[in-house]
This record gives structure tokens, sequence and C-alpha cells, in this order.
């Protein structure tokens, strides 16, 4: 199990975690909220990387992803 967590000052947070969640199927979903008093909004996610240290940058570039709103281009 793991999580990668990101927040910021305006109150916006989110992440991948790989874990149980009963609001999502599956282990690794990403989680995302624009205030800390709005739900969170789940989605699944998945990995290519094989190794700890491939996931991390995986994980960072699918961060950055999410963050900017790239996800899908």
């Amino acid at each position: 199990m793991f999580k990668l967590h990101y927040s910021e000052s305006s109150g916006y947070d989110c992440g991948f975690h790989n874990e149980p969640n009963s609001h999502v199927e599956g282990w690794f979903h990403f989680q995302e909220r624009s205030t800390p008093d709005t739900k969170y909004e789940y989605s699944l996610s998945s990995l290519d990387a094989r190794t700890p240290v491939s996931a991390l940058w995986e994980l960072l570039d699918l961060l950055e992803e999410q963050i900017r709103g790239d996800v899908g281009t």
C-alpha cells in the first residue's frame, strides 16, 4: 500500500492511493476535491511501472498531468 498526496493553500488536494477504499473498486485510484468542505471525487487509475523508483517517477508525471489539467490530451 502507498499514497502520493498533494495539497495547495487554496484547499485543493488530490492524490494517487494504492489501498482499499469503499468508494472505488480496485486498489489503485486517483482522488481529488477542490476544497476541504467538498467530497472527494474518485477514479480508477493504473501504473505501467514495475519497480518502486519507476513507479514514483510515473506517479509524479501523472500528478503533474492532473494538476495542469492535461489528462487525456
